[in-house]
């Protein structure tokens, strides 16, 4: 800004104020009276201000820390990351899968376990169904519930507080055969290996409908029976009620309901009645 702009500036204040501000001494510039008691109040509003603006400034160019089970991340989010990207480019997005205690430490989290703190908004996402999954070459010999009597069964347990996820036992019981034995079969800790494996031939796994869909269209899984069970298991969006203060949050979040809503069918548009918040 010239000599001459900032001449101006300081009449245009003076002129509001209805005060002198500086005078000018021997070819100097000093502060009056008024201007001296000016300047204190002034020059800390004005730290106040750039403090903010370095702030926003950072918030906007820090990156959206978002956790999600590995399972979930690996098999339905990192396939579609790509496209989140391609909208809003100028957007970072850092993922973790780490088992989150607390949900406050991450901007979003999606998780399968509900929540209830005072600092966390939790709003119900999707649910998925569960039904047997396992690679072309053994496809073929499952043609109904009992043939799977005759075929290893891979089982998620012991891992992420998987409790409240459906079992083998469950989903035989339900559909009738509960004369198989469920306890069959290698154990993993997350639902991502026992995929792997139904991948590589080793066995038939009870997937996620939502998180199998992309190998399914892939043709590295297939679904060798129509039978279908009530058992589902719900996931939700987590988060502090100030990550709504960073700019890529709402862009993150709407885009993440616009990919389920689109995602193969499997996701239902409205939770049940038990878990609207």
């Amino acid at each position: 800004m010239t000599n001459a702009a900032v001449s101006h500036q300081i009449k245009q204040l003076e002129d509001h104020l209805g005060k002198k501000l500086f005078a000018r001494r021997n070819n100097q510039l000093t502060l009056t009276d008024a201007g001296d008691n000016y300047l204190p109040r002034v020059r800390d509003a004005l730290r106040a201000l750039e403090q903010a603006t370095d702030l926003l400034m950072d918030t906007a160019d820090a990156p959206l820390r978002v956790a999600v089970p590995p399972t979930f991340g690996a098999k339905w989010l990192v396939p579609r990351l790509y496209r989140f990207f391609n909208q809003h480019p100028h957007v970072r997005v850092e993922v973790s899968t780490a088992d989150v205690q607390d949900h406050g430490q991450f901007d979003l989290c999606i998780d399968d376990r509900q929540v209830n703190a005072p600092n966390l908004r939790v709003e119900w996402f999707t649910s998925t169904d569960f039904f047997p999954v396992c690679n072309a070459t053994l496809q073929a010999a499952i043609r109904m519930p009992q043939d799977l009597a005759a075929h290893t069964l891979l089982h998620e347990r012991g891992g992420r507080h998987l409790a409240h996820h459906p079992t083998w036992r469950q989903w035989l019981d339900e559909v009738g055969v509960p004369q198989i034995d469920a306890t069959r079969g290698p154990a993993f800790s997350e639902a991502l290996m026992a995929l792997q494996a139904a991948i590589d031939g080793q066995g038939v796994a009870l997937g996620q409908g939502l998180l199998v869909e992309y190998d399914i269209a892939a043709g590295r899984l297939m679904r060798p029976l129509a039978t279908e069970a009530s058992l589902r298991l719900s996931y939700y969006l987590i988060h502090p009620h100030q990550a709504a203060e960073h700019a890529g949050f709402a862009l993150f979040r709407q885009w993440l309901v616009d990919e389920v809503a689109r995602s193969g069918g499997r996701a239902r548009n409205q939770p049940p009645a038990s878990e609207v918040f």
